[in-house]
């Protein structure tokens, strides 16, 4: 059974099972962003690992079991080792609701591209997080007019875009778009505007660009086109590893050019540029690769 998100942004959980932060989750209105959530909560999310990634709003997921509040899914646009289909985990029942049979199958669709923008629907107004794919119907001078889990609503041009209509290339549209995230704190599991981890970070910037990559780091550093880093353009990501680079992946950055990423640096950090030479990143750099070519949208009829 397909279910779509219907919470502004929900958490990935590994087991199904309470605890004080999702219990702080459930106390906020439905239409709130995880930003209430304090610097101590989220490093119980990182400390006790309990969450593997977040969903946020609209989201195709498949539902593979319900029991005792809690929907057992595999995350259909995340790709991951764990399962051929999508990333797996559970989400509370509450966050999800059925869907239609063509949601999300439009020609056109829109993305967020700002922190947090406004939904307006017939009743009421959610916040829906930087990221978040809907389908198009129709536009205003001023609006989009979208498909939703909870039917047709609007979302300012100010506030989002078209997904691959852009003036600039996609390496630099996601450039600009990472720029607003400056400062902001790094969230263990994060993909939506309220914070980041790194993978989620460029993860989410290839995804409200139309471009699907891997979720979590090792699979990001497998895939797309590797090249030198000599040869690296802006745009491309920095894949980096334990033992000088030898050992397991655990960090990634998108490359700025001039020796520089962008990235979610670490739990209790923040979004930050760095400087690769000189940084405990330079003997670590281990994959560059490359997924925003444009032959690769061409190939995704894009």
């Amino acid at each position: 059974m397909l279910k779509a998100v219907s919470r502004s942004s929900s958490f990935l959980w590994k087991k199904p099972e309470s605890n004080p932060v999702l219990t702080k989750i459930h106390t906020a209105p439905k239409e709130a962003l995880h930003t209430f959530l304090t610097g101590t909560d989220t490093m119980e999310l990182f400390n006790d690992r309990l969450v593997d990634s977040e969903v946020i709003y609209g989201t195709l997921v498949e539902v593979v079991a319900e029991k005792d509040g809690w929907s057992e899914v595999i995350v259909l646009d995340q790709a991951s080792h764990q399962n051929e289909k999508g990333y797996p985990g559970f989400i509370p029942t509450a966050d999800l609701t059925k869907v239609s049979a063509d949601y999300g199958k439009a020609a056109e669709k829109i993305s967020v591209i700002v922190p947090q923008a406004d939904l307006k629907l017939t009743d009421h107004t959610r916040p829906i997080p930087f990221g978040a794919v809907l389908d198009l119907s129709s536009e205003t001078e001023t609006d989009y007019l979208v498909n939703t889990p909870e039917g047709s609503g609007t979302v300012s041009k100010a506030d989002s875009q078209k997904i691959t209509a852009y003036q600039d290339s996609l390496a630099q549209r996601m450039i600009q778009l990472a720029e607003q995230f400056l400062d902001l704190p790094y969230i263990w599991a994060g993909t939506s505007g309220s914070g980041f981890d790194c993978s989620g970070f460029v993860y989410s910037l290839h995804r409200a660009n139309g471009v699907l990559i891997p979720r979590d780091t090792p699979e990001q550093a497998d895939g797309g086109q590797h090249v030198a880093y000599k040869d690296a353009l802006p745009g491309d990501l920095l894949l980096f590893a334990y033992e000088e680079g030898k050992g397991e992946v655990h960090h990634v950055g998108m490359y700025l050019g001039n020796d520089e990423m962008i990235h979610s640096q670490t739990p209790g950090s923040k979004v930050m540029k760095t400087k690769i030479a000189g940084s405990k990143y330079e003997p670590e750099l281990t994959v560059v690769t490359r997924y925003w070519t444009d032959e690769k949208i061409n190939k995704e009829g894009r």
